[in-house]
C-alpha cells in the first residue's frame, strides 16, 4: 500500500540520515543505536509494546485518511446585477411585511456556476420561497418558473423574483434602496447592490 510505503521510505531515510551524519562529522552513531534498541523493544516485547505499535499505525492511517478527505473549498466569486427599468419595485403588504420585485440580468463571474436557493435584502428575511422566471437559455425568449436561480458561469441571465420579506424596511410612498443578498447551497452569502426599488404599492 503506498501510505506503508511512505513510512518505509520514512525509516530508511532516518537511518541514512544517522549514517552519512555520523561518518561527516565523526561522531558515534548513538541515533542508529537508539533508533536499533527502538526496534528491538517493539520486536521483543509483549503484547503491550505491540499494542502500542498497532495504535501508532493507526493514527497514521487516520491522518492520512484526514489530509486526503478535506472538503474542498469552493471558490466565491462576485454577482453582478443590472435592474430593468420597470421591473423593480417595492410595496407593504402587511405592517411586518413587504414584497419586493425584481426584475433584470445577472451574471457570475467564477468559473464553475452558482445556484442560489434564497434572496432577500439585507436586514430581511423570507417569509415564502423564493419564485423566480428566468429567461430560457434556448434564445426563445421563453420565461421559466423555477424555485432556485441558476447562474452559469460567465453567462448573463436575464430573471424575474418576487419575495415576500420582513420586517418592512422602508417608507410607504418613498423609494426603498437597500443591497440584494443571494444565498446559494453552500449557505455563502453574495451582497449586490445596493439597488434602488420605487414604491409601486398602493399611496397611504
Amino acid at each position: 500500500m503506498k501510505v506503508l510505503k511512505n513510512i518505509g521510505k520514512w525509516l530508511i531515510g532516518i537511518v541514512t540520515s544517522t549514517i552519512i551524519t555520523a561518518v561527516i562529522t565523526g561522531q558515534p552513531l548513538t541515533g542508529l543505536v537508539r533508533f536499533r534498541g527502538l526496534s528491538q523493544t517493539f520486536l521483543k516485547s509483549t503484547v503491550p509494546a505491540w499494542a502500542f505499535a498497532v495504535v501508532v499505525l493507526i493514527a497514521l492511517f487516520g491522518i492520512y485518511y484526514a489530509v486526503t478527505h478535506l472538503p474542498k473549498r469552493h471558490p466565491i466569486g462576485k454577482v453582478h446585477f443590472i435592474p430593468d427599468a420597470h421591473n423593480c419595485g417595492w410595496s407593504k403588504r402587511t405592517d411586518t411585511e413587504m414584497n419586493v420585485r425584481l426584475g433584470g440580468t445577472f451574471t457570475y463571474d467564477e468559473l464553475s456556476d452558482l445556484i442560489v436557493l434564497r434572496v432577500y435584502l439585507q436586514k430581511t428575511r423570507p417569509t415564502t420561497d423564493l419564485l423566480v422566471k428566468t429567461e430560457a437559455l434556448d434564445g426563445s425568449g421563453r420565461m421559466v418558473a423555477a424555485a432556485e436561480l441558476w447562474l452559469q458561469s460567465r453567462c448573463s441571465q436575464r430573471a424575474f423574483l418576487h419575495m415576500n420579506l420582513t420586517p418592512v424596511l422602508g417608507t410607504p410612498g418613498k423609494p426603498l434602496r437597500c443591497k440584494l443578498v443571494l444565498l446559494d447551497k453552500f449557505n455563502r452569502e453574495f451582497f449586490v447592490g445596493p439597488i434602488e426599488f420605487p414604491y409601486i404599492g398602493p399611496t397611504p
